[in-house]
């Protein structure tokens, strides 16, 4: 709510200043004004300009300190050595916000860098909100505010609308914006963001979250400050239930380091990005035509309820491609049942009637068909959706209008199924459509997207949203320690925290090495410790399956001469570990700490399959016992977990309850940047979990006292 209040100035302002106003309305200090006037702002406006006595018709100041009104957003467009000075005119006059279109600071190196500083920190301690700078500036539909020099405007007016668009990009922003209103799909809001000085992406979800004419929130993304603050907007929307569509771009992590462990490999910034979305109820469009049409059935359509989804078509290809996306996309296509597939057949014997329901070109010939087959499938309640193939029949005027007509009928009947109809469209049946609105995309393959998209949105809904609980669990402290921790270390931390470890002993000698295999219990295995060897494996310092005394002794000697002939290497001990007996599934849990997000979890298929399978799924820390169960559902190779070909199921609760409380853990200790537990030993159902090895990276800058 406080960035709703905040902002209110900015979106709402009842009076605005135009600093560097031009009566020139192709420049940039010209455009807003004319923009403004031409569609009828009613708030109060004041050009500033020394060069000027009046511009369009309005007295003209020489500065901002001469208003004797007060201003509730001013417009700053100057060179960019001027605007820090004239900002802090604003903070003197008690200026609310402002939109700074001047470019000239963080893009264009260190001394830009600089004068950005500035403004951000005039902003934070005047109270003042900053759009930009370099930013083409917002525009609100319903409050006619446009502060904005965009060229969109000057021969197109916009379109109202229930979406509110913001963009890290202005050149993007104008892009969809434009390829919006050429399919007559207006805004609430539209905002780019420019350098973010003060205002940032998130700042303007959480106002479009609580504003009441946007009902749907669509943001294209570069990069993320605070991931934090990103993750609040998104419960916010979601809890509101707008549904937010994200095109988030740097997909690829060229600079990314190489990691020590798995987990890294698996935790790039795309991955990262698509977990945050999947768990706050993002919708991540893959495309510009996705990122539009997503944007536009959720701003038109209802939720689907259910998966089942009707298909109408006159093309029998049409239909099996339709069929085959819809399936791909988790939609059902299911058969009607008996008697609707006879009454179908009654109206029209050469019809397709299974679904898809092919009706044939006859569709054109007889002017209630269509209306009359979908009255027969949709009244049944049999489905929750239904996508209308007309082809190119929105090119002639006289079916165009029988389809409309037919649609919007059967739409008004049934009000919580959404319909989208496919067809190409002359402008006058694409603005009949939408007149009616009546959802209609020119792609079937696009369509599927769009429906996939209200979909995605209906089960998340559906799902209650859980926080985890905090169980209390004891402090650890991990001063003194070097950056990467031995096995040993790390499990003796696991191990504090309440998550199952091998039962296992440090040996500093070979003497010590046999009580304890004899404590344990033959077969064990041993394992060298040496914080400079983090990959046991590959310098043979993990010996298996040793079944007694003598065995033992010449491994325990390897294994020490393998440490003392690597340079550097210190001996920490050599760890002897029972061997696991029980027919287990060995899975991986993983923790990174992402730059922008924090904390992140993985789960996946452990032990050696991990670097060839690649199956993990991630979440941001803390989680749930409930959000761990659906992890472990998303897996591809969850079938290994419930049973396979007759193996017994696996203790997926145990794995759940751990998966939570190494989530709880990880969410408290920053100082952390990676753990690995690979691999941990999923036994049969009721018999637990075991962490058979372990490896926990610190954060170098988090140490303290290292020598």
């Amino acid at each position: 709510m406080a960035s709703q209040k905040s902002l209110e100035a900015l979106f709402q302002p009842k009076s605005i200043a135009i600093i560097g106003a031009s009566p020139d309305s192709n420049k940039l200090g010209g455009r807003p004004l004319n923009y403004l006037q031409r569609n009828g702002y009613k708030g109060q406006i004041f050009p500033i300009n020394p060069n000027y006595n009046e511009i369009s018709g309005l007295k003209c100041y020489s500065s901002l300190l001469d208003i004797v009104e007060d201003i509730d957003l001013a417009i700053i467009s100057l060179p960019s050595k001027l605007v820090v000075n004239v900002l802090k005119q604003c903070a003197e006059k008690g200026v609310k916000a402002a939109v700074i279109f001047s470019s000239g600071f963080s893009e264009i190196g260190e001394e830009g860098r600089k004068l950005q500083e500035e403004m951000t920190a005039i902003s934070k301690k005047s109270g003042i909100r900053i759009l930009g700078p370099n930013t083409l500036g917002m525009f609100n539909l319903k409050s006619e505010v446009f502060a904005t020099f965009s060229t969109i405007l000057e021969k197109q007016t916009p379109l109202k609308g229930n979406i509110g668009f913001v963009s890290q990009s202005g050149a993007f922003g104008s892009h969809v914006f434009t390829l919006a209103r050429q399919n007559f799909i207006g805004f609430s809001h539209f905002v780019a963001t420019g350098n973010e000085s003060d205002i940032d992406v998130a700042d303007c979800i959480e106002f479009l979250a609580e504003d009441p004419d946007t009902d749907v929130i669509a943001c294209y993304m570069e990069g993320i400050k605070d991931g934090n603050k990103l993750i609040n907007a998104f419960k916010l929307a979601a809890e509101k239930k707008k549904p937010v569509i994200a095109f988030k771009v740097g997909k690829t992590n060229a600079g990314q380091r190489a990691a020590l462990s798995h987990t890294g490999s698996l935790a790039g910034s795309d991955q990262v990005f698509n977990a945050i979305a999947k768990q706050y109820g993002v919708y991540r469009a893959e495309t510009i035509e996705e990122f539009i049409d997503a944007a536009y059935a959720c701003s038109m359509l209802p939720l689907p309820k259910g998966d089942k989804a009707a298909v109408f078509t006159v093309s029998g290809g049409v239909g099996i491609l339709l069929a085959d996306q819809l399936t791909e996309a988790s939609l059902t296509v299911p058969e009607p049942s008996v008697e609707v597939q006879q009454q179908l057949s009654d109206l029209l014997p050469i019809a397709g009637v299974k679904n898809p329901i092919d009706t044939t070109a006859q569709l054109n010939t007889r002017q209630n068909l269509l209306q009359d087959f979908m009255e027969i499938v949709l009244s049944s309640g049999e489905y929750d959706s239904a996508i209308v193939f007309l082809a190119f029949g929105g090119l002639y005027p006289e079916h165009a209008q029988n389809h409309i007509r037919s649609i919007s009928n059967i739409a008004g009947k049934y009000k919580e199924t959404p319909i989208i109809t496919v067809s190409l469209n002359s402008e006058a049946s694409k603005k009949s459509f939408m007149e009616k609105r009546l959802a209609v995309i020119e792609d079937p393959s696009r369509a599927v997207n769009a429906m996939k998209a209200l979909k995605y949105f209906s089960q998340f809904y559906k799902e209650e949203f859980e926080t985890a609980r905090f169980d209390g669990m004891n402090g650890v402290s991990f001063d003194n320690l070097p950056s990467v921790l031995t096995e040993h270390k790390s499990k003796e931390i696991l191990k504090h925290i309440g998550i199952p470890i091998t039962k296992e002993q440090l040996a500093a000698t070979l003497a010590e090495a046999k009580i304890m295999a004899r404590e344990i219990g033959y077969p064990v295995a041993l394992k060298g410790m040496s914080p400079q060897i983090l990959h046991k494996s590959d310098k043979g310092l993990v010996q298996l399956n040793i079944t007694n005394e003598e065995e033992l002794e010449e491994k325990f000697s390897f294994i020490k001469q393998q440490i003392s002939l690597t340079e550097k290497a210190e001996y920490e001990g050599i760890l002897v570990q029972e061997m696991l007996s029980k027919d287990s599934v060995e899975m991986f849990i993983g923790a990174n700490q992402d730059p922008v997000f924090g904390q992140m979890i993985l789960v996946g298929l452990g032990g050696i399959h991990i670097e060839v399978y690649k199956d993990a799924v991630m979440r941001k820390a803390p989680i749930s016992e409930k959000t761990a169960e659906e992890m472990l559902d998303e897996l591809r190779s969850k079938a290994l977990l419930k049973g396979f070909r007759g193996s017994a199921p696996r203790d997926l609760k145990e794995l759940s309850r751990v998966v939570a409380k190494f989530s709880q853990f990880i969410s408290t200790h920053d100082e952390i940047e990676e753990i690995d537990l690979n691999p941990i030993m999923v036994h049969a159902e009721g018999e637990g979990v075991t962490v058979a090895d372990a490896l926990i990276t610190l954060k170098k800058k988090a140490l303290s006292n290292i020598k």
